[in-house]
Protein backbone atom coordinates (compact mmCIF):
# COMPACT_ATOMS: atom_id res chain seq x y z
CA UNK A 1 0.00 0.00 0.00
CA UNK A 2 3.14 2.47 0.31
CA UNK A 3 3.80 2.51 -3.37
CA UNK A 4 0.37 3.38 -3.85
CA UNK A 5 0.13 6.25 -1.10
CA UNK A 6 3.86 6.93 -2.45
CA UNK A 7 4.34 10.73 -4.07
CA UNK A 8 6.11 8.49 -6.96
CA UNK A 9 2.15 7.00 -7.62
CA UNK A 10 0.85 10.01 -8.86
CA UNK A 11 3.52 10.26 -11.29
CA UNK A 12 3.89 7.07 -12.62
CA UNK A 13 0.32 5.20 -11.12
CA UNK A 14 1.36 1.49 -10.22
CA UNK A 15 -0.75 -1.48 -11.68
CA UNK A 16 -3.44 -2.14 -9.41
CA UNK A 17 -4.00 -5.24 -11.12
CA UNK A 18 -0.69 -6.29 -9.16
CA UNK A 19 -2.09 -5.84 -5.81
CA UNK A 20 -3.11 -9.14 -3.69
CA UNK A 21 -6.40 -8.41 -2.10
CA UNK A 22 -5.53 -10.94 0.59
CA UNK A 23 -2.45 -9.81 1.92
CA UNK A 24 -2.39 -6.04 0.52
CA UNK A 25 0.81 -6.25 -0.86
CA UNK A 26 1.71 -5.26 -4.53
CA UNK A 27 2.80 -7.95 -6.29
CA UNK A 28 5.89 -7.97 -8.75
CA UNK A 29 5.44 -9.59 -11.80
CA UNK A 30 7.12 -13.04 -10.56
CA UNK A 31 5.10 -13.14 -7.12
CA UNK A 32 1.97 -15.06 -6.91
CA UNK A 33 -0.10 -15.95 -3.43
CA UNK A 34 0.55 -18.93 -1.91
CA UNK A 35 -2.99 -20.40 -0.49
CA UNK A 36 -1.07 -22.75 1.33
CA UNK A 37 1.42 -20.63 3.04
CA UNK A 38 -0.82 -17.57 3.21
CA UNK A 39 1.57 -15.27 1.91
CA UNK A 40 2.89 -13.96 -1.38
CA UNK A 41 6.04 -15.32 -2.80
CA UNK A 42 8.87 -14.06 -4.82
CA UNK A 43 9.80 -16.10 -8.03
CA UNK A 44 7.19 -18.73 -6.83
CA UNK A 45 7.68 -21.96 -8.37
CA UNK A 46 5.27 -24.38 -6.63
CA UNK A 47 4.00 -25.67 -3.78
CA UNK A 48 6.13 -28.99 -2.67
CA UNK A 49 4.06 -31.38 -0.52
CA UNK A 50 6.58 -33.46 0.18
CA UNK A 51 8.82 -30.80 1.86
CA UNK A 52 5.52 -29.34 3.16
CA UNK A 53 6.75 -25.90 2.01
CA UNK A 54 6.59 -23.53 -1.06
CA UNK A 55 9.33 -23.23 -3.26
CA UNK A 56 10.14 -19.45 -3.92
CA UNK A 57 13.12 -17.19 -4.39
CA UNK A 58 14.48 -17.97 -0.86
CA UNK A 59 14.69 -21.59 -1.38
CA UNK A 60 14.87 -22.55 -5.03
CA UNK A 61 18.34 -23.17 -5.13
CA UNK A 62 18.53 -25.49 -1.93
CA UNK A 63 15.41 -27.37 -3.84
CA UNK A 64 16.90 -28.17 -7.01
CA UNK A 65 20.24 -29.15 -4.67
CA UNK A 66 18.29 -31.51 -2.91
CA UNK A 67 16.84 -32.79 -6.13
CA UNK A 68 20.33 -33.79 -7.87
CA UNK A 69 21.78 -35.06 -4.12
CA UNK A 70 18.65 -37.49 -3.86
CA UNK A 71 18.90 -38.78 -7.15
CA UNK A 72 22.48 -39.38 -7.01
CA UNK A 73 21.85 -40.98 -3.54
CA UNK A 74 19.05 -42.80 -4.72
CA UNK A 75 21.48 -44.54 -7.43
CA UNK A 76 23.99 -44.93 -5.51
CA UNK A 77 22.34 -47.19 -2.60
CA UNK A 78 20.75 -48.91 -5.45
CA UNK A 79 24.05 -50.02 -6.43
CA UNK A 80 25.57 -50.90 -2.89
CA UNK A 81 22.59 -52.96 -2.10
CA UNK A 82 23.02 -54.64 -5.63
CA UNK A 83 26.90 -55.34 -5.17
CA UNK A 84 25.99 -56.42 -1.78
CA UNK A 85 23.89 -59.18 -2.31
CA UNK A 86 25.57 -60.53 -5.09
CA UNK A 87 28.47 -61.37 -3.01
CA UNK A 88 26.39 -62.73 0.12
CA UNK A 89 23.88 -65.03 -2.14
CA UNK A 90 25.40 -67.61 -4.13
CA UNK A 91 24.39 -67.11 -7.66
CA UNK A 92 23.11 -70.52 -9.75
CA UNK A 93 20.19 -69.33 -12.00
CA UNK A 94 18.65 -65.61 -12.50
CA UNK A 95 15.16 -67.32 -10.80
CA UNK A 96 17.07 -69.22 -7.61
CA UNK A 97 19.19 -66.17 -7.06
CA UNK A 98 16.16 -63.41 -7.08
CA UNK A 99 13.68 -65.53 -4.72
CA UNK A 100 16.89 -66.02 -2.68
CA UNK A 101 17.21 -62.16 -2.27
CA UNK A 102 13.48 -62.15 -1.85
CA UNK A 103 13.28 -64.43 0.56
CA UNK A 104 16.20 -64.14 2.57
CA UNK A 105 16.56 -60.07 2.54
CA UNK A 106 12.98 -58.81 2.14
CA UNK A 107 13.64 -55.82 3.17
CA UNK A 108 16.57 -55.00 1.47
CA UNK A 109 14.62 -56.21 -2.08
CA UNK A 110 11.71 -53.63 -0.56
CA UNK A 111 13.95 -50.77 -0.05
CA UNK A 112 15.73 -51.36 -3.93
CA UNK A 113 11.74 -51.59 -5.48
CA UNK A 114 11.47 -48.12 -3.75
CA UNK A 115 13.94 -46.35 -5.06
CA UNK A 116 13.48 -48.05 -9.09
CA UNK A 117 10.19 -46.47 -8.26
CA UNK A 118 10.62 -43.20 -6.88
CA UNK A 119 14.26 -42.61 -8.19
CA UNK A 120 12.76 -42.13 -12.09
CA UNK A 121 10.37 -39.18 -10.58
CA UNK A 122 12.97 -37.98 -9.34
CA UNK A 123 15.39 -37.77 -12.09
CA UNK A 124 12.25 -36.02 -13.78
CA UNK A 125 11.80 -33.63 -11.11
CA UNK A 126 15.78 -32.69 -11.57
CA UNK A 127 15.45 -32.32 -15.64
CA UNK A 128 12.59 -30.20 -15.63
CA UNK A 129 14.31 -27.70 -12.90
CA UNK A 130 17.05 -27.77 -14.97
CA UNK A 131 15.45 -26.70 -18.25
CA UNK A 132 13.58 -23.91 -16.43
CA UNK A 133 16.76 -22.58 -14.58
CA UNK A 134 18.04 -22.88 -18.72
CA UNK A 135 15.34 -20.73 -19.18
CA UNK A 136 14.96 -18.39 -16.48
CA UNK A 137 11.36 -19.80 -15.82
CA UNK A 138 9.57 -21.04 -13.15
CA UNK A 139 7.01 -23.88 -12.91
CA UNK A 140 3.95 -21.27 -12.05
CA UNK A 141 5.20 -19.31 -15.11
CA UNK A 142 5.20 -22.81 -17.35
CA UNK A 143 2.00 -23.65 -16.34
CA UNK A 144 0.01 -20.37 -16.40
CA UNK A 145 2.22 -18.11 -19.15
CA UNK A 146 -1.08 -18.07 -21.25
CA UNK A 147 -2.11 -15.98 -18.32
CA UNK A 148 0.12 -13.81 -17.94
CA UNK A 149 0.59 -10.68 -20.53
CA UNK A 150 3.87 -9.78 -19.89
CA UNK A 151 5.10 -13.29 -21.86
CA UNK A 152 3.11 -11.96 -24.64
CA UNK A 153 3.66 -9.37 -27.72
CA UNK A 154 0.47 -8.32 -29.13
CA UNK A 155 1.20 -7.21 -32.91
CA UNK A 156 -1.05 -6.34 -35.71
CA UNK A 157 -0.59 -8.15 -38.76
CA UNK A 158 -3.84 -6.81 -40.74
CA UNK A 159 -6.30 -4.57 -39.65
CA UNK A 160 -8.51 -6.36 -37.55
CA UNK A 161 -6.41 -9.37 -37.15
CA UNK A 162 -3.64 -9.54 -34.39
CA UNK A 163 -1.18 -12.17 -33.51
CA UNK A 164 0.50 -13.11 -29.88
CA UNK A 165 4.04 -14.17 -29.83
CA UNK A 166 5.70 -15.73 -27.18
CA UNK A 167 8.58 -13.62 -25.49
CA UNK A 168 10.52 -14.14 -22.12
CA UNK A 169 11.29 -10.73 -20.45
CA UNK A 170 13.21 -12.45 -18.08
CA UNK A 171 15.51 -14.23 -20.33
CA UNK A 172 19.62 -13.18 -19.75
CA UNK A 173 19.86 -14.34 -23.36
CA UNK A 174 21.72 -17.46 -23.09
CA UNK A 175 21.78 -20.76 -21.08
CA UNK A 176 24.76 -20.06 -19.43
CA UNK A 177 23.48 -16.26 -17.85
CA UNK A 178 20.38 -17.87 -17.10
CA UNK A 179 22.49 -20.32 -14.58
CA UNK A 180 24.50 -17.66 -13.20
CA UNK A 181 21.41 -15.53 -13.12
CA UNK A 182 19.52 -18.53 -11.15
CA UNK A 183 22.95 -19.81 -8.93
CA UNK A 184 24.76 -16.48 -8.38
CA UNK A 185 23.57 -12.77 -9.12
CA UNK A 186 20.14 -13.60 -8.28
CA UNK A 187 18.70 -11.35 -10.58
CA UNK A 188 15.86 -13.46 -11.75
CA UNK A 189 13.19 -10.14 -11.70
CA UNK A 190 14.80 -8.43 -13.76
CA UNK A 191 13.30 -7.72 -17.18
CA UNK A 192 15.83 -7.63 -20.50
CA UNK A 193 14.97 -5.53 -23.15
CA UNK A 194 14.02 -7.18 -26.22
CA UNK A 195 14.19 -5.01 -29.44
CA UNK A 196 11.65 -7.21 -31.19
CA UNK A 197 9.01 -6.12 -28.66
CA UNK A 198 9.87 -2.84 -27.11
CA UNK A 199 8.12 -1.23 -29.40
CA UNK A 200 4.76 -3.04 -29.20
CA UNK A 201 4.86 -3.59 -25.39
CA UNK A 202 5.14 0.13 -24.16
CA UNK A 203 4.11 -0.25 -20.42
CA UNK A 204 0.68 -1.43 -21.58
CA UNK A 205 0.89 -5.25 -20.34
CA UNK A 206 3.82 -4.69 -17.33
CA UNK A 207 5.17 -1.51 -15.70
CA UNK A 208 9.07 -1.41 -16.69
CA UNK A 209 9.89 1.39 -14.10
CA UNK A 210 12.95 0.84 -12.38
CA UNK A 211 11.94 2.72 -9.25
CA UNK A 212 8.56 0.60 -8.88
CA UNK A 213 10.03 -2.44 -9.76
CA UNK A 214 12.67 -2.28 -7.01
CA UNK A 215 10.04 -1.18 -4.42
CA UNK A 216 7.34 -3.76 -5.25
CA UNK A 217 9.78 -6.81 -5.64
CA UNK A 218 11.19 -5.31 -2.30
CA UNK A 219 7.56 -6.14 -0.33
CA UNK A 220 6.46 -9.20 1.09
CA UNK A 221 3.58 -10.20 3.26
CA UNK A 222 4.25 -10.41 6.88
CA UNK A 223 1.84 -13.14 7.36
CA UNK A 224 3.90 -16.19 6.68
CA UNK A 225 4.68 -19.02 9.23
CA UNK A 226 7.30 -20.73 6.80
CA UNK A 227 9.70 -17.66 7.66
CA UNK A 228 11.13 -18.00 3.76
CA UNK A 229 9.70 -15.04 1.89
CA UNK A 230 12.45 -12.64 2.19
Amino acid sequence: MKVIDSPAADIDPPDVNRLCTTTWVMKGLRTKYCVQTGACVEEFDHYCVWLNNTIGKANHRQFVGLAIVEFITQVTHVRLCLLTVMNIVQYQSFTQWTWGVITSYPLLTMIVVVHCITAPWVLMLTLHQSRLVLMNLTTNEMMNMHRYEHFWSIRQISPGHTSRTFRNPFDKGSGVANCLDFWWYRRRWQMVAQPDTDTVCQKQCCNHSTALGDSVGGLRAQRSPTGFQR
